[in-house]
């Protein structure tokens, strides 16, 4: 039983941030996938997007940037990230993050895990 909560990478020059996903599809149990590949480089920014842009992208941008993860307790995150094209950083993107213990997610995997192990 695998419970992700946040899925950070990099490589693709931009911001994005998704709503909880499993499987390309939104789901309340699924991870937060954050790209955040956009430090600087020498190929420059990732310009081109899909779009329309696909129903579980919460917030995408082609900036350079930087985000900040804040462990408030066991149960809740704060994430933002900061646009740094600017001579100053601005905060342009930001969420509270909850547990997957916390939002009932582990009972109701443990529950399909017992189906699937107990089926012929």
């Amino acid at each position: 039983m695998l419970l992700v909560l946040i899925v950070f990478s990099g490589h693709v020059h931009a911001y994005e941030r998704s709503k909880r996903v499993n499987s390309g599809k939104s789901d309340p149990c699924g991870a937060v996938h954050i790209t955040i590949g956009d430090g600087g480089n020498r190929e420059g920014l990732a310009q081109r997007y899909v779009h329309p842009s696909p129903e579980w992208s919460v917030f995408r941008e082609a900036s350079f940037g930087h985000g900040e993860l804040k462990i408030v307790n066991s149960t809740h995150a704060f994430w933002t990230w900061h646009r740094n094209d600017d001579d100053e950083p601005v905060r342009s993107d930001q969420v509270w993050m909850t547990s997957l213990v916390s939002s009932g997610c582990i009972a109701e995997k443990r529950h399909e895990l017992r189906k699937i192990l107990m089926s012929p």
